[in-house]
């Protein structure tokens, strides 16, 4: 096996942008990826680094009080990652990995690291039947980081790992199926906070039937129980109800869905039942691409056990490499919780982030980045805001193996 280094521009800088997004929070990273990678077949293996020289206006994650401001500093972060792909006519693959060494000048006691990493998979096993596996998993140190149901902002370690996988069928020449099985899990390092943790298992199912050229519609149904706190709560969720797309090629997709949701919560014999939707739009051109998605639903708390109703609202506006030397990424997610236990925390959080980058070459590029996360529990001094932001460098340079 050999091994030898291609330098055309559109691959390098595609390659290079989307291993550096590995470390993105999972609040930008559970939407379609902010970079494609360059489609070149066979394995490619792609190491780089990311500098980054920042200032945190609120290293503590935590509410000022009354007439008092929040603890602020200058870090400096090392990111070294690595992503390996590959690509047939029948198989994709990615799998890589980011960790982030953070560095404060004068809180030294908050130095650290963080962990991601990632793993793709999608195969057509046969002409009519294709497989996917998906996995992401997170070690961060605030859990600002992680976009999870009902989970409060705080200077807490958290370690996250969602899985996916699944089959889509042609079960006919205008049926389509689709079964999917997920699992979440959340853990807590600190045991001195009130949050759990615990992990949720969930089977999907879905059928479709394509009405014309560009929309089908059809039915999907699940089933999610989650165990939490060190299997102490046992809940049971289902849904059901309608689904419709509608495609104009591959540039836009309009995908909505609604029905009802019932859960169970055993260890207090509650019920509830109401309606969910979902709504996704999303609209691709030859310089960018955006997408804007809706949901209301019941889902569990891995942070404090219960039920909450969640509102959600999420919006990206992505400008791929390949096109654009000069560079644009903005990703935000807006959440509300209200949980059926009144000693439960109500939530509003919001999540944005910024990227404006510069190719100076094609293995190097400059960014300005910024990241903004806010959340009020509906208390007197209960709203906590940071802003992380400053400036990246990005070096990278992707390796065909042959």
């Amino acid at each position: 096996m050999t091994s030898r280094f291609h330098r055309p521009a559109s691959r390098v800088l595609a390659a290079l942008a989307f291993c550096a997004t590995v470390g993105v929070p999972a609040a930008a990273q559970d939407r379609s990826p902010e970079f494609q990678p360059w489609p070149i077949p066979g394995w490619t293996f792609t190491p780089g680094v990311i500098l980054g020289a920042l200032y945190d206006t609120n290293v503590a994650v935590a509410s000022p009080g009354v007439n008092l401001k929040t603890a602020s500093d200058k870090l400096f972060t090392m990111a070294p990652f690595g992503d390996l792909s590959y690509l047939s006519p029948r198989t994709s693959f990615s799998a890589g990995y980011q960790g982030t060494l953070q560095r404060y000048f004068d809180f030294d006691s908050l130095n650290g690291t963080d962990h991601r990493g990632h793993l793709s998979l999608r195969s057509r096993l046969t002409r009519r039947v294709t497989a996917f596996v998906n996995d992401s998993y997170a070690q961060v140190p605030t859990t600002d980081l992680l976009d999870l149901n009902g989970l409060p902002y705080q200077r807490t370690g958290a370690r996250h790992n969602t899985f996916a996988g699944g089959l889509e069928a042609r079960l006919s020449k205008n049926v389509d199926g689709v079964v999917r099985y997920e699992m979440t899990w959340v853990d807590f390092v600190r045991r001195d906070t009130n949050l759990i943790g615990g992990i949720v298992n969930g089977l999907h199912s879905e059928i479709t039937r394509r009405i014309s050229d560009r929309a089908s519609a059809g039915a999907e149904y699940g089933v999610r129980l989650a165990d939490l706190n060190e299997n102490a709560n046992h809940l049971t969720y289902q849904d059901g109800g309608g689904v419709f797309r509608y495609r104009t090629g591959e540039a836009t997709t309009l995908e909505a869905s609604a029905g009802l949701a019932h859960f169970i919560d055993r260890n207090t014999d509650t019920t509830k039942s109401g309606p969910y939707a979902r709504v996704g739009l999303t609209r691709k051109t030859e310089r960018a691409s955006f997408g804007l998605g809706y949901s209301r639903s019941y889902v569990p708390s891995l942070a404090f056990g219960g039920t909450n109703q969640s509102q959600e609202a999420r919006g990206y506006l992505h400008m791929p490499l390949s096109r654009n030397r000069l560079y644009l990424q903005e990703s935000a997610s807006w959440r509300r919780t209200e949980p059926f236990v009144q000693t439960e925390i109500p939530l509003d959080s919001l999540f944005v982030t910024t990227a404006l980058g510069y190719a100076v070459q094609t293995w190097l590029r400059v960014e300005g980045y910024h990241q903004f996360t806010t959340q009020d529990n509906k208390t007197a001094g209960g709203q906590i805001s940071r802003h992380v932001g400053g400036l990246r460098l990005i070096v990278a340079e992707p390796m065909r193996i042959r």
